[in-house]
């Protein structure tokens, strides 16, 4: 019996010892109050600096026709405002608009924080297609390209998340815990051992890119199915972490987030299936 309660102990001792105490301070360089440079940032500074590198490489290439370095340089523009507005319109008029209420002013304080991945998609999709139709380039040759790059900067934006103690999990006890209870920087801070949903969806993430870079590698994929693969295996995977995630459920014991990432899914399924089943036809570009 001794040596059994010792064992239960030493149990509870490991489990203790490996949880993560988060004191991060969410600001890398804060200027005044609550304004500064944060560490979520840092992610899409560092997306947006690889995509452009990696499709300069592209241009150079001639792989991708009418994209240039000088077309490039307008691309990024077009990608990076339609990004941050779908972001920013997302978070605040789908999931948080009962937060920002008709206040203008905090709706555009993208500074305080607040960009949704759904939104982030869906307006880097719409600057694509715009650019594409102005410039004459392929929306899937140019895509199918920046979402590898996409899914590695998602994983930088939850290590973001983490620092700024936002989205956490839901309670857990068990080895691999988060405990918040101690960070100063957080107004409300939970008491309790959380999920760290956000480095599991870091792990996600770059899970996602390595299938993706295999695709665009080796396979020689149609166009448009390595951006619909990233679709459909981002809307499955999530679906199924937002159950430890502490988030308000709206329909049927599911989160809003859970309902735009079934929805992704499916259509990236769908969509996949439609692309795939054409027979021979066009093949990717891959260098």
């Amino acid at each position: 019996m001794g040596g059994r309660n010792r064992s239960r102990a030493d149990l509870e001792e490991g489990r203790q010892a490996i949880r993560i105490i988060h004191e991060f301070d969410p600001f890398l360089w804060q200027i005044s109050g609550n304004f500064g440079i944060r560490w979520y940032a840092l992610p899409y500074i560092i997306g947006f600096v690889l995509a452009y590198l990696f499709l300069k490489r592209v241009a150079r290439r001639g792989e991708v026709e009418n994209l240039t370095d000088e077309t490039l340089d307008t691309y990024i523009v077009y990608l990076f405002a339609g990004v941050l507005l779908g972001a920013r319109f997302f978070h605040v008029f789908v999931f948080e608009f009962s937060n920002y209420g008709l206040d203008p002013l905090r709706w555009i304080a993208v500074w305080k924080g607040g960009l949704s991945f759904h939104g982030g998609l869906a307006g880097g999709m719409v600057g694509t297609y715009l650019f594409s139709r102005r410039y004459g380039v392929s929306f899937y040759a140019l895509v199918d390209r920046v979402i590898i790059v996409a899914a590695f900067a998602l994983g930088l934006g939850r290590i973001g998340n983490f620092i700024n103690g936002e989205m956490p999990g839901t309670p857990y006890d068990g080895a691999f815990c988060v405990d918040y209870s101690q960070n100063r920087h957080m107004a409300n801070p939970p008491q309790e051992c959380r999920h760290p949903t956000q480095l599991y969806e870091m792990v996600k993430n770059w899970f996602i890119m390595g299938v993706l870079y295999l695709e665009y590698r080796y396979l020689k994929p149609r166009p448009g199915v390595i951006f619909w693969t990233f679709v459909t295996l981002y809307g499955l995977i999530r679906f199924f972490l937002m159950f430890v995630r502490d988030e308000v459920r709206v329909f049927g014991g599911l989160t809003l987030s859970q309902i735009f990432s079934a929805l992704m899914a499916i259509t990236g399924a769908a969509v996949l299936f439609w692309l795939t089943s054409r027979g021979s036809g066009e093949r990717a570009p891959t260098g």
